[in-house]
């Protein structure tokens, strides 16, 4: 026997008042339409009120961007330059590295960082290009994503970071039909997003941001590029942002620098 509608809704709202996010309750809406048999003709989740329940759960508790603020680029920016020239780093400083450059670069997430195609890479004199071996999140139809980011002088450089990365990986490859990041130890299997994440926590801990996730590198390289006068359409398209809404509500922060005697400590490293 299967419930009643009105066992349905009472069940999401014990979930609401449980303290369940909407985005929760809506996994669970999605798993009673795939379980349960439809109700007066509607999927339980199209059932016109349990839409009306989960539109009053968004309204009296709206998702909330997970920082006020977040940290500035530019403080990891002088931790990595305070580690000197790429071919002096270990596998696991470079790895790090190459991964914050090119999340910053792309304003991509973990997922799609991780997934970027080794035999897409293409060198020229003053860039690189490379694709995606997945779509985007939010994309649904069309070609991969593809980028291409210019090569310029310094340390900091994510093309000169990432050919001293291939040159530091060259003998652990077998074949060019995997991935661009690899295991920093053996047998260097291709890693998997989750690693990327620590790296990327990992990097921003060691530059002194102890309390920020992975994910918020999106929101800090996004931010830091409307800052410096990045237009916002082209952020949004990098980020691949369909509202600007989105953005201003959940990335757009200020940002913050870590006190002096932290960057001290860092460069003396």
């Amino acid at each position: 026997m299967f419930p009643s509608l009105n066992f349905i809704l009472e069940y999401l709202t014990e979930l609401f008042h449980s303290g369940f996010a909407t985005s929760s309750i809506n996994v669970h809406r999605s798993m009673l339409s795939m379980t349960l048999e439809p109700i007066e003709g509607h999927k339980i989740g199209e059932h016109p009120l349990v839409v009306q329940l989960l539109k009053g759960c968004y309204n009296v508790k709206p998702p909330q961007p997970r920082y006020n603020s977040l940290w500035d680029p530019e403080v990891v920016l002088c931790y990595f330059s305070s580690l000197g020239p790429n071919d002096g780093l270990s596998l696991t400083l470079l790895s790090r590295k190459l991964a914050m450059l090119l999340a910053l670069a792309t304003i991509s997430r973990v997922a799609e960082i991780c997934s970027i195609l080794y035999k897409s890479i293409k060198f020229s004199h003053s860039a690189v290009s490379f694709s995606f071996s997945r779509l985007k999140k939010s994309q649904h139809s069309g070609p991969l994503q593809s980028y291409v980011l210019p090569r310029f002088e310094g340390v900091n450089c994510p093309v000169a970071c990432l050919e001293a990365y291939l040159s530091a990986t060259k003998e652990f490859r077998s074949n060019d039909n995997g991935t661009l990041f690899l295991s920093v130890r053996r047998p260097h299997n291709p890693i998997l997003s989750s690693t990327l994440g620590h790296w990327l926590k990992a990097s921003l801990k060691d530059a002194g941001f102890n309390e920020f996730s992975a994910h918020s590198v999106r929101g800090a390289a996004a931010s830091s590029a409307v800052s410096k006068g990045v237009s916002l359409k082209l952020v949004m398209e990098s980020a691949n942002w369909k509202r600007e809404s989105t953005f201003n509500r959940f990335y757009n922060r200020q940002l913050n620098s870590v006190p002096n005697a932290v960057l001290t400590q860092t460069s003396s490293r």
